[in-house]
Parts: structure tokens; C-alpha cells; sequence
């Protein structure tokens, strides 16, 4: 059946001799058109275009396939309807040909044909990026370390200005990445060049004309006037009939205040007017006809307007501009050097791959700009090649044009008509799915076309495909209701109009229930069970359950509906990691099969890591955490306790010298104790022949019985005899895995890698054992993948085993991941989630969007080096000699730049997200008092977003609460405790179900035994008769042998010996009672606890049986006070991750408590930190510590690399310490963390943090000397320096 376009997608098939931006909406049909469009050229006769003329760009490589495939398939078409035309004949053979590719592909073949243009050896191969990362960190090391030696001082205050603490990653990471995004440029060393003149402002009056000053007064002009339109919500809501008329005036007055502020022209009129901004006191007039919602809404909008306020003041004007301008001035020299360091580290990397003969894929594009353009005297001319592919390509066609970047403009411009007057590229595109920023895109390219592209005449034309034939029209809707009221010119740099909105094109058959809509989950509170995201996820399962009990949705080829399946179903998120896992465990267990689609984990895999960590030891056995893990696995065998005994006593060295000595030491032992044994023999063959020397004799052999005594007690490790068997097996053990690993190091000299982790997986058998175990297929197809990157490696300009270790850490640590290996059938019926850009061009007929409340990731914009492809380059001021830092105010423009451009990349990636729906669309969220606040945003709901709402969004609900109550979205509000309880119940219908299958299995099971009774007893008496038989026969044997052993008694022992005997062995005492309540290992709290306890308890107890306390359900608790438990592990926690350069370079006051507030909530966003233990944690006690004398000390330790968090230890003690009657020869392991330890000049200082509620510091002392002094001993052993000064720090009293 033929295909009918709409007029529309006809006019962008028939168009031609004009450039055509096509502006294709999501499900607008574009793939499908852009094909029709070629076929019909090439398969047309009267103006025949061969198919080998047109150049095709696509995005990927399985876009440029499809497109390939769906092309013949049209060609063959058009044959079978005129077999006879020779020139559709020619098109089918000249489509394997065709230049139907990606970018990077088109740039290979340039490379390929046109090598000599440039004088590229014709024999060069496109790099591992893995063997690239390499190369950049060998190239990076000796640029650091000829700068250190040829560089002089500005190198030396390059490194003092850039590198805090003394740490060169820094610098390296800031040239790796100034590189990189150069490369995005035509001519990157142009662009790098331009950098030097950032900072040439030297006053005020310069900084306001600079492009970044523009774009602050803009900047501030729109937020002060966002202030402005709020108060006026506020306003409005004081004439409404219950509103707060008595805010009124002071509103309106302060309302003329901030639309003058708004009217500011220039950026020193903004620093003068700005701080005089007064907000005045609130009436406090009572009248309950006020509605106490519209009473405390009006006070938040308020409250909000003069937080946004201060925040500008603080951001742009703590610092006054005529100093800013200095101090950005004095950035110029250091900003120079740096930039000088990047042009020399690409010089070299280039000269390094050149003599490699490799290229990567950023070369390609450079190399081919090379070949196609000349530059002479500062112009840019096209090369004769360039001519010739102008002559050569009819048309040039490119596929998501919105996620072009510059360089890839100006390839396909070159080999275009277009500075001939022969228009012909037809780009196709939505900017709304503009999603690869990160990649460095320009979707502005597309915007400057759209915006000037005229639609109706001229050599460049726009073509609007607005008609969706993917979704149901309740999806259109509500993607037209959402982004009408949220993208706009200024929000997200399209305005969201009649032109870019969806018009539904699809035809489905009415169904009940395709209504869009938001489930609101209530955000549990500290105390409970479960967290945010598990909660959103049984939201998501019940609603899961729902659907499938009744939702239909379309068949695709029959068109009439049927039941949903699992696999209709489709979960997106913003980013996989630390949800996907929560949502897959929640959904399982509630029933329901899902399946992760992601393209992270396969470096966390355990069959991977196992492998790697070999491949570690074999490279060097002295690593003791690789070691550690390669004995516990499957090629060591080794047991904890193991490990343990092998590396107790062996502190100085590694665990690998450690199991080498113990081995060596047990035999030395051994030939001692044969000695020693040959010494006794001979003393007493002596003796016996000289009587007369024998008390000599009996001497020596005293002495040697003493040695053998000696030696068999080191044998057996001082603990009995009995352990003589274990401490040989060990020894057996731990020597055979010795000679195992020096076997396979021998190998490593000259094995190729392949070869080498084929050896081992034959030899341990490891394909079969990952096969055995859970998710067996996944964990061989890991195996078999890391056989493949050693594959690749050995096609580097690398080898050996050290440079396949690096290699892989290189593609570690840059998420360089390819994914666990996937092994599902593409029709299973499980549920997928997915990130938002992995769906990206694909369809669901039924889609959540999950974790709408996930703060975005803005650390990029926080960065201390921020680069713009507008503005250029801004970093922090520093002076090193006075060790200042502080925030240029170019860095908190494009600081604020770069938060815009990521807002307006959420935007776009929300959009793709909610465009994947084909039936229905189903959005969950997390929100504190999700119910209060959705009727707060109810009544104060706008029909657009406010730029000052989008400039401050922290999430997507951030974007849709203030129009949401405008749109055609069903929101409902989900209690948290609702959720529990369902699971609570789930769980007991569960276990009443199983218990009524058990209760039928028994009746089953009496009723199967009535009627096989008889059966049964039969069988009983057959067996009886033969046990009765054997009975008979072995009767007179047993009563023999009964006979003899009871004369042998009598013989022996009267009746009364044994009676005696027995009362003997029955109240016999234990001769080591004494140590029954000794243990072996204890932990430094524990040994605290028995400190403060009665000191004549005569027992010595650490573990405390607890009391057993009931299960109850979240929904029937009380609400609890944080815990002590809680609270300390809280702060302990907070001080682990705390990054004291961002708080402590940051100005005391606001801007520190601004960071550290961001900072931590970046930490749980993250989840490195538990929202339990954020909300358990006071902030200001936090900042408190950081601006007193130990905190600065902390940080002074910490810039010169003495600063120790959370170090963790071990010691033996002799247990005579742990009370009175244990033998001192007995060793007692102590195990604990310290806090913190910190190195000064003389001496080490050793700090605990303490959360107890006391009243001095004494009492605290009084609890925990004890503890303190295990850890100075335990700190001096292992340090070898002594401690100089103990801390203990309370929270509490803020005080030390």
C-alpha cells in the first residue's frame, strides 16, 4: 500500500535547487520522508541524479545502515515496477558505493584517497582510545616534568596559580581538557590564542564592554525583572477575595522598587542600586477571613524574591568592579601560560601519533578540514579537492543536524555549492532533541537557520514538520501543554509556538484511560524504611500492576487493541546510575521482570574484576588490595582468618613479602626442629655410653629438648600442638599459590595478553565457574568481552602486561564503559529502563518517566576553570604569596553561562523523554509534602514559567510545578506510608497463601497416606521378617562378643572404680577457665564500653546478646528523634567526604554556607551521602569547626598532603592489658578507625570527632581516654612518629 505524505512532508521530498532546513518534530516521520526524497532523485529519469553523487551524513553507524537498507528496499521497489529502466538498474549497483555515512566515516575516506594532500603516511590506522588516553598521560608527565626543568618562574606560578595544595593533576587535567574542547573549533590553536586576551580588562568601564559584561547586565536586567513579575503574583494574590489585603501596599511599593532596579542600563548602576534594595516589616494584622494557604503562600513568594536578590548581590558584586577588574587582570599571566602549555602538549601529542602512524577520531576531522580548505594570509579558500567534490556531489543530505558542531559545519560547507551559487544541502533536524552538549554540539547552528531560513522563497528555505504520527493526541497534549508553558526565546532558546508545537497524526482506536499524569510521592522522613527512590519505584510497581490488569494498547500490523504487556512498558531516567539498580531490585521483588538497559557496569563486574586484579598481581605482586582480592577469589582459596594469620607479624612489608616469610619461616622451623631432634638422639646414644659423664650429657640434652620445644612452638604459631596440622596445610597452601603466581609472572615476559587470560580462565577453569553461578550467561559473555579488549590492545602501538593494565584503567577511569554484555531477546516481556538518551529515536506504547525530582548536575558550572565557546576562558583569582583565592567575576558570569546552557539542555532532554510515549505517558516524582505543596502550586500555578524560575530550577519538577496545575496532566498525590503498607500486605497475603498451600499439601498428603496404607504396612512386615531373620543369625555373634567385653571389664575395673571414674570426668574443671571469656578480636569502642564499666566485674563481656525487638510497619509507628547511633555516624560521614578546598577557599559567611549546602546536597543527590544522615547534620555546627584554629590546621595539613580521614587499623595487645588473668602471652587483635590524623612539623596530631550530649569536656574525656589511647598506640606503631597532641572535638559543646 502506498504511503500518503502530507503537504508538508511533499514539499520537503519535491523541493530542490535551494538550501532546506527541515524542522522535524518528534514522530513527525523524518527518516521516512529523507528516504523517499533520495529514492525519488535517484530512481528519477527525466532529471536523473546517480545515487553515488549524493553524500548522505548520518549520526551513527546503525543510522547510516538503516538508511542504507530502507533505500534498496525503495530501489528495488521502483524496479519491480519498471524492471526495464537501465537507470534504476544502475542505482541498485552503484548503492554498495554510495556515500551513505557518518561523519567520521566520510572524513576516513577523505583521509584514504587524499593522504599526500597533507602529507599523511599513507599506512596510518585509526587509534584505541584507550591507547590514546595512554599516550596523553605519557605526554602529559614529561610536559610537567620539562616544565619543572626548563620551564622557570612563569611555569613555577602557573603551577602555584592553578594547583592548590601542590597537586599537578590539576593543571594536567585543566590542559586535557582545554585541548579537547578546542578541538570542537576549525582551528584550535586560533581559538587557544584568543584566550591570552581574556583578561586584558583593567578597569570597570572595560569589563562592562566586554562580551561577558553584556552578557551580565542582560543576565541581571531579566532576573531583577523576574523579581519584579513575582512580587507581582504576590500582589495579585493580596486583591484576591480571601487574600492577604494587608500586604498589599508594602507589595506594590516594593514591586516600583524592583521595576526600577530592573531599568538599570549598566553594570555599575546595577552595583550601586542593588544593594539599596529594602524590603520593609510585614504587617502583622490578624483576620480570619485570610486564607492561612494564601497568607503563607504570599510570604514564601516574598521570601524567595529577596533570597534571589541577595544571591546576585553576593555572586557579581561581593567584590567591587573596579577590583574585580584588577584581579581579573591579574589572571592574564598565568591564563597565558597555561594556554602556551596546551598548544605545547598538542604539538607533541601530534608529533607522537605521526611517529606511530595513528590518528584519532578528532585527527580525522582536522586532517580532512586540511585537505578541504586552505588558509592564506588569515582567509579561508577551498582546496582543489574541495573543488572537485563541490563538482562531484549533487546534494548534500544531513541527518540530526542539531547535534553538529563547528568543525563539522565547515567540512560539509566546503564540499557544498553553496559559495558558488549552488544551494544544495538539505539538513534535517529537531532542536528540541538537541541533547549531546556534553559532546560539544552546537545546536545554535541550527537556531541561526531556523531564525533566518525564510519558509515561503530564496536560496534557503524552512520547511515546518509539525504533524505527530507517533502518539495518541492525549500525549500531544500534554507535551504541547507542558513546553508551551516552559520553552521559550529565553528559557531553553526556542520559543514554543504554533510552529514548533505537535499536531497529532496518528489514527488509534478510542481507549479508556490514555489520560497523561504525575504521581507525587511523599518524600519519607528520616526514620524510615525506605528512601525516596524506592518508594517512587513501588509507586511506579503499583501502577505497573494496575495497567496490566486492564490498560490496552494498540497492536502495531492489526491496529485493534489488546491486553499491555511487560514489554509494552518502559521506564526512563536522567541517568542510570544509583536508580536503575534501586528501581530493578523494587520491581522484582515486587513481581515484575525488568531488564537494565545501560552502557555502564562492566567495569564493576565481579568476574571482570577478579581478572584484572590477577592480571594486577602478576604485574606486581606487591599490591597489597589486588593481592588481598586475588586470594579470597576462586585462584586463591584463601579464607579471612587465612589472610589474617599469614599477615599477623608482618606489618613493615606487603602481604606478598608477608606470605613469603611466613612459608619460608615455617620451614626454616622445620629443618631446625630436624636438627634439633638429631641433637637429642646423639646427647642420648652419649649418654648411655659414658655413665660417667652424665650429668653433662643430661645437660645438653636438656638444652636440646628446650629447642625442639621452641621450634615446635613456632610451628604451630605459639597456640598448642593442636595447631601444628592447620599452620602446615597453611603453609602448604600459601607456598603452592607462591609458586602459582611465580609460574604465571613467567609467562607475562613474553605471552601476548590474549594468550596469557586464556591460560589462566583454561587452567582455573573460570568460564565454567562465572557459567555456574547466578546470571551465569551475562558472566561468561563478560569474560569473553575482556578476551576481546585484549584483542584490541595487542592492536596498539603498546604491549606487555603493564600497558594492558594502564589501558584498562584508562577506560575505567574516563567511563570508558561498554556495559555488561547483553544477552536478552529484543521480544522478551520484561519492563526496560533506560536512560533519556539511550531512547533517544526510539518509541514505547507506554512510558514513565522516573525521578523528576533528581537535582541536575551542575558541578561543571562550579568548576574552578570554565570554559565558554562565546566568552572564552574564566578561572578563579589566586594570589600565592598571601594564599588568597577568590571567584573572578568572569568566572561567576560564565559560571552562570554555562548553568543556562545545561537548563536549556534539561529542557530539550525533557522534551525527548516525554516524545517517546506512543499511548500514554506516566511521570513520578519525590516531594517533601508533596500534598501541601501541590496545593500551594495549585493556587499559585502561572501559564508560563518565569525566567527566574527557570534560572534557579535545581530539577524537572522544578520546570513543571509552576505550570502543572495549567496543563492537561492528572497529578495524585502517594503517600509514602501507603506504599509500605501495600508492600506489608503484599508480603502477608504472600505468606498466607504459602501457608494454605502447605495446610492443602497436608490434607493431600493424609489422604495419599490412607490409601497407600496397606501398601505400606505390607512392605513394613516383609522387612520385619527379614530383620528378624538377620537377628536370629547374628544373635549368637553379638552375645560373644558382649560376653568377652564384660569379662575384659571385670578384669580391669570393679564397679565402684567405675563409678568413680565417671564422677571424676563428670566434675572435672576447665583448666583454662580463666580465658573462656577472652576474644580473640575486639574493637577499640568495645574496649571503651568494658573501661567504663564496674572495674571489679570479674568477667570480661564485649558482645551483648540484644534484646529482640518486634517487627512493626512504618504506617502503624510513632514518629522518632534522629538517633545518637544516627546522628554521630551523620557527622563522621559529612567530615569523611567533606572537600575542604571548595569550602575553605570560599569567603566565611554566606558564600561558605551557600557551598556547603550545595555541596552536601550534591553528596545525596550522588549517593555518597544518605538523605537520613544529610537532614541528622547541622550545617552551621560544620562551619563553626571549619573557621576555628583546628579546622585551619586541618587544612593547612591537608594543602600539604598530611591530612589522613577515616583511616582504619589493626594491632595486637597482649590480652594481660584486657584484664586480670589473662596470660600476657595470649595476643589480642584491636581493631578501629581513626578519625582523623593529621601531620605538623613535630609531630603527628591525632582527632576525634564526638557527638555525645555532655555538659563539659571533661565528662567527655572521662568516657573516651581510653579509646584515645589505643589509638595513639595503634597510630604511633603505624606511623613510627610519635603523637604530639590528642583532640577530642564535641559537636555538641563546639568546643575541643
Amino acid at each position: 500500500m502506498a504511503i500518503s505524505f502530507t503537504p508538508e512532508q511533499q514539499k520537503v521530498i519535491e523541493l530542490h535547487h535551494c538550501n532546506i532546513l527541515v524542522s522535524a518534530a518528534a514522530g513527525s516521520g523524518k527518516t521516512a520522508v529523507l528516504v523517499e526524497r533520495i529514492i525519488r532523485m535517484v530512481c528519477d529519469e527525466e532529471h536523473p541524479v546517480d545515487i553515488d553523487r549524493l553524500l548522505i551524513v548520518t549520526f551513527t553507524n546503525a543510522a547510516a545502515a538503516e538508511m542504507r537498507e530502507r533505500i534498496a528496499l525503495g530501489i528495488s521497489a521502483k524496479l519491480d515496477e519498471k524492471p526495464e529502466s537501465e537507470h534504476i538498474q544502475k542505482q541498485a549497483a552503484l548503492l554498495h558505493n554510495a556515500q551513505i555515512t557518518t561523519i567520521d566515516s566520510f572524513c576516513l575516506f577523505l583521509l584514504r584517497n587524499h593522504f599526500n594532500e597533507i602529507g599523511l603516511d599513507p599506512a596510518f590506522r585509526v587509534a584505541d582510545e584507550g591507547e590514546v588516553k595512554l599516550m596523553r598521560q605519557e605526554v602529559l608527565q614529561e610536559l610537567i616534568e620539562d616544565g619543572y626543568r626548563e620551564g622557570g618562574e612563569s611555569f613555577r606560578f602557573c603551577v602555584e596559580f592553578f594547583c592548590h595544595g601542590g597537586r599537578e593533576k590539576v593543571l594536567e587535567q585543566h590542559i586535557l581538557n582545554l585541548s579537547r574542547y578546542a578541538a570542537s573549533f576549525p582551528f584550535p590553536e586560533e581559538w587557544l590564542l584568543a584566550r591570552k586576551e581574556d583578561y586584558r580588562a583593567q578597569d570597570a568601564e572595560s569589563v562592562s564592554g566586554s562580551h561577558y559584561g553584556q552578557y551580565l547586565l542582560s543576565y541581571l536586567q531579566k532576573m531583577t525583572a523576574g523579581c519584579a513579575e513575582k512580587l507581582k503574583r504576590v500582589g495579585t494574590l493580596c486583591e484576591e477575595p480571601d487574600g492577604p489585603y494587608m500586604y498589599g501596599e508594602l507589595t506594590e511599593q516594593e514591586t516600583e522598587q524592583l521595576e526600577r532596579l530592573a531599568g538599570c542600563r549598566s553594570l555599575s548602576e546595577f552595583e550601586s542600586r542593588l544593594p539599596a534594595v529594602v524590603f520593609g516589616r510585614l504587617p502583622s494584622k490578624k483576620d480570619d477571613s485570610v486564607s492561612p494557604v494564601k497568607r503563607e503562600l504570599a510570604k514564601k513568594l516574598r521570601n524567595e524574591v529577596k533570597e534571589s536578590l541577595k544571591k546576585l548581590e553576593g555572586r557579581f558584586f561581593a567584590t567591587p568592579l573596579e577590583l574585580a577588574a584588577k584581579q581579573g587582570y591579574a589572571c592574564m599571566e598565568p591564563v597565558g601560560t597555561l594556554v602556551d602549555l596546551v598548544l605545547e602538549f598538542d604539538r607533541r601529542m601530534g608529533e607522537k601519533k605521526q611517529e606511530r602512524k595513528i590518528i584519532d577520531f578528532s585527527d580525522m576531522e582536522h586532517f580532512a578540514l586540511k585537505i578541504l580548505l586552505n588558509r592564506e594570509e588569515g582567509r579561508i579558500r577551498p582546496s582543489a579537492v574541495a573543488l572537485e567534490y563541490r563538482q562531484h556531489f549533487a546534494e548534500i543530505l544531513i541527518d540530526e543536524y542539531q547535534d553538529s558542531n563547528l568543525v563539522q559545519e565547515y567540512l560539509l560547507k566546503a564540499v557544498s555549492g553553496e559559495e558558488e551559487g549552488r544551494f544544495n544541502r538539505f539538513m534535517v533536524g529537531d532542536v528540541k532533541q538537541s541533547i549531546y552538549k556534553f559532546r560539544l554540539a552546537r545546536p545554535e547552528l541550527f537556531l541561526e537557520k531556523y531564525n533566518t531560513y525564510c519558509p515561503e522563497e530564496g536560496d534557503c528555505r524552512r520547511i515546518d514538520l509539525a504533524k505527530n504520527f507517533r502518539s495518541r493526541t492525549q500525549v500531544v497534549d500534554t507535551v504541547n501543554s507542558v513546553f508551551s508553558g516552559i520553552m521559550s526565546k529565553d528559557i531553553g532558546g526556542i520559543e514554543y509556538d504554533e510552529r514548533a508545537a505537535l499536531y497529532p497524526g496518528a489514527v488509534y482506536p478510542e481507549n479508556e484511560g490514555c489520560e497523561s499524569e504525575l504521581l507525587l510521592v511523599e518524600k519519607p522522613d528520616s526514620n524510615a524504611e525506605e528512601n525516596a527512590k524506592r518508594l517512587e519505584a513501588r509507586a511506579v510497581a503499583r501502577k505497573i500492576k494496575e495497567l496490566m490488569g486492564s490498560f490496552q494498547v494498540t497492536e502495531k500490523g492489526s491496529g485493534s487493541l489488546r491486553p499491555v504487556r511487560y514489554s509494552d512498558l518502559v521506564i526512563l531516567l536522567r541517568t542510570n546510575s544509583g536508580w536503575d539498580e534501586e528501581f530493578k531490585q523494587v520491581l522484582e521483588d515486587e513481581g515484575i521482570p525488568v531488564y537494565i538497559t545501560s552502557k555502564t557496569g562492566y567495569f564493576g563486574a565481579t568476574e571482570v574484576q577478579e581478572l584484572l586484579q590477577l592480571l594486577r598481581v602478576l604485574d606486581n605482586p606487591t599490591q597489597d588490595i589486588p593481592l588481598f582480592g586475588v586470594m579470597k577469589s576462586v585462584f586463591g582459596g584463601f579464607t579471612e582468618e587465612e589472610i589474617a594469620r599469614l599477615r599477623s607479624g608482618k606489618k613493615s612489608c606487603s602481604l606478598y613479602e608477608a606470605v613469603k616469610e611466613y612459608v619460608s619461616d615455617l620451614e626454616a622451623a622445620g629443618e631446625k626442629l630436624e636438627e634439633a631432634e638429631g641433637e637429642s638422639q646423639a646427647a642420648g646414644e652419649k649418654l648411655e655410653e659414658a655413665e660417667g659423664e652424665s650429668q653433662a650429657a643430661g645437660e645438653k640434652l636438656e638444652e636440646a629438648e628446650d629447642r625442639m620445644l621452641s621450634v615446635r612452638e613456632i610451628c604451630s604459631g605459639g597456640s598448642g600442638g593442636s595447631e601444628d596440622g592447620k599452620n602446615a596445610a597453611l603453609c602448604r597452601k600459601a607456598a603452592d599459590f607462591i609458586t602459582m603466581l611465580e609460574r604465571y609472572r613467567e609467562y607475562t615476559a613474553y605471552m601476548p595478553i590474549r594468550e596469557l587470560l586464556a591460560t589462566l580462565v583454561t587452567d582455573f577453569d573460570y568460564l565454567n565457574y562465572v557459567t555456574a553461578l547466578p546470571a551465569g550467561g551475562k558472566r561468561r559473555a563478560n569474560v569473553e568481552m575482556l578476551f576481546t579488549k585484549a584483542s584490541d590492545f595487542e592492536k596498539t602501538s603498546y604491549f606487555g602486561l603493564f600497558h594492558f593494565i594502564r589501558y584498562m584503567e584508562q577506560l575505567e577511569k574516563y567511563d570508558v564503559d561498554y556495559g555488561e554484555a547483553e544477552l536478552l531477546d529484543e521480544n522478551a516481556d520484561v519492563v526496560r529502563i533506560m536512560s533519556i538518551h539511550k531512547s533517544k529515536g526510539l518509541e514505547f506504547p507506554v512510558t514513565f518517566v522516573a525521578g523528576l525530582s533528581k537535582r541536575f548536575n551542575i558541578q561543571d558550572a562550579n568548576q574552578s576553570m570554565i570554559a565558554d565557546m562565546d566568552m572564552g576562558l574564566a578561572t578563579d583569582y589566586v594570589d600565592p604569596e598571601r594564599r588568597l583565592r577568590n571567584r573572578t567575576l568572569r568566572r561567576a558570569v560564565l559560571s552562570v553561562k554555562l548553568r543556562e546552557d545545561n537548563l536549556s539542555e534539561e529542557l530539550r532532554v525533557l522534551y525527548v523523554a516525554l516524545t517517546r510515549a506512543k499511548e500514554k505517558l506516566i511521570m513520578t516524582a519525590s516531594m517533601e509534602n508533596a500534598r501541601e505543596q501541590w496545593e500551594l502550586w495549585k493556587d499559585s500555578g502561572s501559564e508560563r514559567l518565569a525566567f527566574l524560575d527557570y534560572a534557579e530550577a535545581g530539577s524537572y519538577l522544578d520546570f513543571l510545578l509552576p505550570v502543572l496545575a495549567k496543563t492537561c496532566i492528572r497529578v495524585s498525590v502517594i503517600n509514602g506510608e501507603e506504599l509500605e503498607a501495600d508492600a506489608f500486605k503484599e508480603q502477608m497475603s504472600l505468606h498466607e497463601r504459602k501457608t494454605r498451600l502447605e495446610q492443602a499439601g497436608k490434607r493431600i498428603g493424609k489422604q495419599t497416606a490412607v490409601e497407600t496404607e496397606k501398601q505400606v504396612c505390607q512392605a513394613v512386615v516383609e522387612t520385619e521378617k527379614q530383620v528378624c531373620q538377620t537377628a536370629v543369625e547374628t544373635e549368637k555373634q553379638v552375645c560373644q562378643a558382649v560376653g568377652e567385653t564384660e569379662k575384659q571389664v571385670c578384669q580391669t575395673e570393679t564397679e565402684e572404680q567405675v563409678y568413680q571414674a565417671l564422677k571424676g570426668r563428670l566434675r572435672a574443671v576447665y583448666a583454662y577457665e580463666n580465658l573462656s571469656g577472652l576474644y580473640t578480636k575486639t574493637t577499640v569502642s568495645e574496649l571503651k564500653i568494658a573501661a567504663m564499666a564496674d572495674k571489679d566485674e570479674a568477667a570480661y563481656h564485649t558482645f551483648e546478646e540484644k534484646e529482640v525487638q518486634p517487627y512493626i510497619p512504618l504506617f502503624r509507628r510513632e514518629q522518632e528523634k534522629v538517633s545518637g547511633t544516627v546522628r554521630g555516624n551523620a557527622y563522621h560521614r559529612v567530615m569523611e567526604i567533606l572537600d575542604l578546598d571548595l569550602l575553605m577557599e570560599t569567603q566565611p559567611g554566606e558564600e561558605r554556607k551557600a557551598a556547603l549546602h550545595g555541596f552536601l546536597t550534591e553528596q545525596v543527590e550522588e549517593n555518597r551521602l544518605d538523605r537520613e544522615y544529610f537532614e541528622a547534620v547541622r550545617e552551621e555546627k560544620i562551619l563553626r569547626f571549619l573557621s576555628s584554629e583546628l579546622g585551619r590546621r586541618m587544612y593547612r595539613a591537608h594543602r600539604e598532603g598530611g591530612l589522613f580521614r577515616e583511616q582504619p587499623f589493626v594491632i595486637g595487645i597482649g590480652a594481660d592489658r584486657l584484664g586480670q588473668g589473662f596470660p600476657e602471652a595470649e595476643t589480642v587483635l584491636i581493631q578501629g578507625i581513626i578519625d582523623v590524623f593529621f601531620v605538623e612539623e613535630d609531630g603527628l596530631v591525632l582527632l576525634d570527632y564526638k557527638t555525645d550530649s555532655v555538659r563539659s569536656m571533661a565528662e567527655l574525656w572521662n568516657r573516651y581516654e581510653a579509646q584515645m589511647n589505643y589509638y595513639q598506640e595503634a597510630l604511633q606503631k603505624l606511623m613510627c612518629r610519635p603523637v604530639k597532641e590528642r583532640i577530642l572535638y564535641s559537636f555538641s559543646l563546639e568546643k575541643y
